[in-house]
């Protein structure tokens, strides 16, 4: 069944339309050439002004009105980001846990549940986004859009006889291609092959790129990012390559892994002086609480601990304390002595 709906995708995409099947005969939606985009920014900045002239809200307008209804607060776009790095840490988990197929179940049903919380977080925002000149203007101008690129089988355009315009939008609409789809039809056949091709003969849809649908554009784009993926020294195993979600995982791991010896880098570009190199200990500055951050990852887990426990002490001590009074100078300083007496039993032997 994937086999079938990947081919149908990639047709449709290869065509640059949609075919629409409300009624019979069927009709076709077409991807919009750059001469209608083009046009259609006209329509938007014409609907935008008659908009703007009504008295209709700006989309910068709209924020106190949401804040005043609770409809949206700063507070949901702090949840979206700590949402998304939820979603970010299980993909990473996904893709350790790959072959712990029990594991990989319940990561994903956890995945799929904050996907749908981090949608709900952010469409709050743009709950009334239609009601503004913006969203008018936007729609405007998809309705012109869609108007001029309906046409009959027989490639004559459309009389609006029998649907009309709004439904056939939302039928287009209903219809986009999902990102998953791409992402299955750039990295299975019979697309590869004639991907590959395509690139040796310097255009795999035979037309500039400026010409190209923004489907094909999307499709380009991912089997790119395959292109990657195989072409790594590292690259995962070809069942993880297939599981979106474990391929994200990959992604987002090469990426710390890559952050990570960055921040090391420049931390030890910091520390260049001789005087300190050696240094058992070496405080560093930080000009805000961003640099602050990646002078903390760079240390050692082991060191983030000490680290941790050493502003815990001090938080909950109340007062000043000494530096001989840390957990950690704590146990050095009783290895120490212990190290020393061990030293004279051993001298007196």
């Amino acid at each position: 069944m994937d086999n079938i709906l990947n081919e149908k995708t990639l047709c449709r995409i290869l065509q640059g339309r949609l075919r629409c099947s409300l009624g019979d005969p069927a009709l076709y939606i077409y991807e919009p050439t750059a001469e209608i985009l083009e046009e259609s920014f006209e329509i938007y900045d014409k609907s935008y002004k008659e908009a703007y002239f009504k008295g209709v809200y700006l989309k910068k307008e709209l924020v106190p009105i949401l804040v005043e209804n609770e409809i949206w607060t700063p507070i949901d776009d702090r949840e979206a980001e700590k949402i998304e790095k939820q979603i970010e840490d299980h993909k990473v988990k996904a893709f350790e846990f790959f072959y712990k197929t029990r594991d990989l179940v319940n990561i994903k049903m956890v995945l799929r549940l904050l996907e749908k919380d981090l949608l709900k977080c952010k469409s709050k925002k743009h709950a009334l986004d239609h009601i503004s000149c913006e969203g008018v203007a936007s729609f405007a101008r998809s309705i012109w859009i869609i108007s001029k690129t309906v046409y009959n089988v027989d490639k004559t355009p459309y009389c609006w006889s029998r649907h009309s315009i709004s439904s056939l939008m939302d039928y287009y609409n209903s219809n986009q291609i999902s990102s998953e789809q791409f992402r299955s039809v750039a990295r299975t056949e019979p697309w590869r092959s004639m991907w590959n091709i395509g690139k040796k003969q310097g255009n795999a849809f035979g037309k500039p790129a400026c010409d190209l649908t923004k489907d094909q554009i999307s499709l380009s784009s991912y089997s790119s990012m395959y292109d990657n993926v195989y072409e790594s020294s590292e690259a995962p195993d070809e069942k993880v390559i297939e599981d979106d979600d474990c391929l994200d995982g990959w992604f987002i791991s090469q990426r710390r892994e890559y952050d990570k010896q960055k921040k090391k880098k420049q931390a030890e570009d910091m520390i260049k002086n001789p005087k300190i190199a050696n240094s058992q200990e070496i405080f560093l500055m930080a000009n805000d609480q961003e640099e602050a951050n990646k002078i903390f990852d760079v240390n050692h887990p082991a060191v983030r601990g000490i680290i941790r426990d050493r502003q815990s002490t001090i938080q909950t001590a109340g007062k000043q304390i000494k530096f001989t009074e840390l957990n950690d100078i704590k146990q050095d300083i009783a290895m120490e002595q212990m190290q020393s007496a061990k030293s004279k039993i051993q001298g007196m032997r």
